[in-house]
């Protein structure tokens, strides 16, 4: 019997109606592992986005039009982990005991959230692909827009997602059982549930993903060609200098853009000086080179985090719209509760990927890690020297009055204690300065 169906009355009749968060039956250690997974997930999902947000908004050398739209990102993924707790707990007491307010929101804000995180995804990528492919190479994002294109993100989430408010309610099932489910209103002239569905899986699923994915072909394809015009170039100046092609096949084939260089890093006398150089490509080209590739593994990375985590999600709630189209009579349903919650999880999962894609990755955001690490480096140095001082500024006040009082000072307990070994410890100072076997 399938736990994740249950018989009830609503407004419109009896039917079964669908658990969602909530799933029966003896089934202790998948429930384990799924609020383990969920917990850990929210909790890293939330500190690594509040990290990258408080880098953009700290520091102005990376506060950009692009990088206010991470912090979008980051807004939408700490909000779609903010309802994790609710179904962990939902998962553990199987009954529905959070309310109706919790009921209409939950799911409510999981869309809305996942709407404008497809969609500034998207905006991303228009924005990567005037960058490198339209004439004359820009960004036409600024401040003001990326605002106002926020705020419509938002608002139109906001608006596409409100019925949900309405139609998730708790439903009480078999007594004492309560459920919170989806339950469309039954009209005669238009069948609600087909229009909403159709439109809300279009505007917030289908249309991003087409358009990320479009774009970032656009990308890919434009490196392509880069890549091949260097290597035609390469092959050709290579004949020209008697050698017998001696480019390096694996840097430019596009297996070698997909799997890092052996040896990537090189100094501009190894890469001058290289035997077999003559004829291969300039340092100004390579370097070049180099970036391209680079940017292309990490769009490829994009593409398939975005399909991989958010289409499980997409496919489950359409075929639970599917399943539930079944007549009364009919209860041979093929999906199950824990199929949504690993659908869930898997685009959760999601929120940690973009900010390690997005900005752990970006050179501009490690300098300004190390940049805050240093700094609060530096605040418990400052604050371990003010603590010396006081300790020596006590003592010396004590020596003065026993002086007075003409009594003994008492080297061993005051000077002793102010002079302390030096702690084995490694510090967070001693982790971010550069080793001494590096400096110059």
């Amino acid at each position: 019997m399938n736990t994740s169906y249950l018989w009830g009355d609503y407004e419109y009749g009896s039917k079964y109606l669908f658990t969602y968060y909530s799933q029966f039956g003896e089934r202790n250690e998948a429930t384990i592992v799924e609020v383990t997974i969920l917990i850990s997930t929210f909790i890293v999902s939330v500190i690594i986005n509040l990290g990258m947000a408080g880098c953009v908004i700290r520091y102005k050398e990376i506060r950009t039009p692009t990088n206010m739209c991470l912090v979008n990102l980051a807004a939408a993924d700490v909000l779609f982990a903010l309802g994790v707790p609710a179904v962990a707990y939902t998962r553990l007491t199987q009954s529905w005991q959070l309310g109706d307010v919790v009921c209409a929101l939950l799911p409510y804000s999981e869309c809305v959230c996942g709407f404008v995180l497809l969609w500034t995804l998207t905006i991303i990528s228009i924005d990567r692909h005037r960058c490198l492919v339209v004439a004359p190479y820009r960004s036409i994002l600024t401040d003001r827009r990326v605002h106002i294109i926020c705020l419509i993100l938002w608002l139109a989430a906001a608006l596409v997602f409100l019925p949900l408010t309405l139609w998730f309610k708790p439903r009480v099932i078999s007594g004492n059982v309560t459920i919170c489910t989806l339950v469309f209103p039954q009209k005669q002239v238009v069948k609600v549930s087909l229009v909403f569905t159709s439109v809300s899986f279009t505007l917030s699923c289908l249309l991003p993903m087409v358009l990320l994915v479009y774009h970032y072909q656009q990308i890919f394809q434009k490196i392509l060609n880069t890549r091949e015009r260097w290597a035609v170039s390469c092959v050709a100046q290579g004949f020209d200098a008697g050698t017998t092609g001696k480019r390096r096949d694996s840097e430019l084939s596009v297996v070698g853009t997909l799997i890092p260089w052996v040896g990537r890093k090189m100094s501009t006398a190894s890469v001058i000086g290289h035997p077999g150089r003559t004829g291969s490509m300039s340092q100004h080209e390579e370097t070049r080179l180099y970036k391209h590739i680079r940017v292309m593994r990490i769009l490829l990375l994009n593409i398939v985090a975005v399909l991989v985590m958010w289409l499980p999600i997409t496919i489950v709630s359409f075929l639970i719209y599917i399943d539930g189209q079944r007549p009364p009579t009919d209860d041979n349903f093929f999906l199950s509760s824990h199929h949504f919650i690993w659908a869930l999880i898997t685009a959760l999962l999601n929120t940690v990927v973009n900010p390690i894609l997005y900005a752990i990755f970006s050179e501009n955001f490690k300098v300004c890690i190390n940049k805050l690490l240093r700094g609060c480096a530096r605040k418990g140095v400052r604050r371990e020297g003010r603590d010396g001082n006081g300790s020596r500024k006590s003592a010396k006040s004590l020596e003065i009055l026993q002086d007075r009082l003409g009594g003994s000072r008492t080297q061993s307990s005051f000077k002793n204690t102010v002079k302390q070994p030096k702690s084995s410890s490694c510090s967070i100072g001693s982790i971010i300065e550069v080793p001494s076997c590096e400096r110059i």
